[in-house]
């Protein structure tokens, strides 16, 4: 068992750095592997993918395929359908698979290797990165996943990472350290570390960085920028009161008009005198009208 974090301040520091990473790249369930090419394997697909589909793409795998050697006579356009085209990276996912089994087989003639999980088979498969592409870190990982061996995995890429984080001081080294970290940590633990720590490195590297990079590299930041507050203004002196306007002087009431004269009343126009009384037809007065004459005209 590894000893507390009040016993040994080691094991503090390493799950710290730990934990900053998997609030990154979460915390996944750890199972034990009964094959050693399986757990290698399933390193490959767990780079950059969910738990979920790299454990469900390592199932598809190992239905499709009736063994290790049937996987590896088949192309990589084989591979890659049986992955599914969503699966992150698939193209490359495939031709590590590929590479790793052309690998085994060149350095082994076989593809059955189980039998080498024996403390002098082991020093065999630890030989395995010096003549392939295998790496040694996934090596000592799938060591740890089949046979709960204690040891740490871990390159120098990742150690740097692990001092940039704070986990080991920085004059340190991986040949000096490693076995302090394996005391200092119980299985899960380690294995939970190599896990975070090689996810982290494939990130940065993979975006042409060579030097350790902070957790958040590559993220976009969803945090808004507080803008420093803006000194306040200093108040306005008030300004001085206006002197009240002098009221305008009412306006002189209008002069009473004059009243109008009163039109003096029209002059009544005289009386026409009555027209003289009609003289009566049989008044003498009047001159009596000439009788008209018939003129009448001779008869020839």
């Amino acid at each position: 068992m590894a000893k507390t974090t009040a016993q040994n301040p080691l094991t503090g520091e390493l799950m710290d750095a730990c934990e900053k990473l998997e609030e990154r790249y979460g915390r996944r369930k750890i199972a034990k592997i009964p094959d050693f090419i399986e757990a290698l394997m399933t390193q490959i697909l767990e780079l950059g993918a969910p738990e979920k589909a790299s454990r469900e793409a390592m199932i598809r795998l190992r239905t499709e395929y009736v063994d290790w050697n049937d996987m590896r006579v088949s192309t990589i356009r084989e591979v890659e359908d049986n992955l599914g085209p969503k699966y992150p990276k698939v193209r490359e996912r495939a031709e590590d698979i590929k590479h790793l089994l052309a690998d085994l087989y060149t350095a082994f003639r076989r593809m059955d290797i189980n039998d080498l999980l024996t403390p002098e088979g082991i020093e065999t498969l630890r030989a395995l990165p010096d003549t392939t592409n295998v790496r040694r870190d996934m090596v000592e990982r799938a060591l740890v996943l089949v046979l709960d061996l204690k040891t740490f995995p871990c390159d120098e890429e990742q150690f740097r990472l692990l001092k940039f984080l704070g986990g080991v001081p920085k004059h340190a080294s991986l040949a000096t350290y490693q076995r302090k970290i394996e005391d200092a940590l119980d299985t899960e633990q380690i294995l939970r570390l190599s896990r975070v720590l090689r996810e982290h490195v494939h990130v940065y590297t993979s975006a042409g960085e060579d030097e350790p990079q902070p957790v958040n590299f590559g993220q976009k930041s969803t945090a808004k920028v507080t803008k420093p507050e803006k000194a306040e203004k200093p108040e306005k002196a008030e300004k001085a009161e206006k002197p009240e306007k002098a009221e305008k002087p009412e306006k002189a009431e209008k002069a009473e008009k004059p009243e109008k004269a009163e039109k003096p009343e029209k002059a009544e126009k005289p009386e026409k005198p009555e027209k003289a009384e009609k003289v009566d037809k049989g008044d003498a007065d009047k001159e009596p009208k000439e009788p008209k004459t018939t003129k009448r005209v001779a008869k020839k």
